[in-house]
């Protein structure tokens, strides 16, 4: 799995089947690890993915997120820098207008 190239279309699709398991995270999390040189491709995706996504989906987007800013911050900077620019507005939407589990959520990221 980690041998394939990067591909934006693979991200999309990935991402679409996104899900709350640990498991649905953090493998894809590992991908977009593995593809760290495309931190920038791989967020803005994320980030588009995130703004069309059904609001049950948003919370599990939030946590990969995270998941990958946990597990890559050992190996560089890229990620940090890029979701910087679109996290802060992904959590004010969830907050703002999210249930109490979303509520809940973004307070502890």
């Amino acid at each position: 799995m980690s041998n394939e190239a990067f591909d934006g279309q693979i991200l999309s699709e990935k991402l679409s089947k996104l899900n709350n398991s640990q498991q649905s995270i953090e493998s894809l999390s590992r991908w977009c690890i593995t593809h760290r040189k495309k931190a920038k491709q791989i967020v803005e995706t994320w980030d588009k993915s995130f703004n069309s996504s059904q609001k049950e989906q948003r919370v599990s987007f939030l946590y990969l997120a995270n998941d990958i800013l946990q597990n890559s911050r050992r190996k560089g900077s890229e990620f940090v820098n890029e979701f910087w620019k679109v996290l802060p507005a992904a959590l004010k939407h969830v907050y703002d207008n999210g249930d109490e589990y979303g509520k809940k959520a973004v307070t502890r990221l």
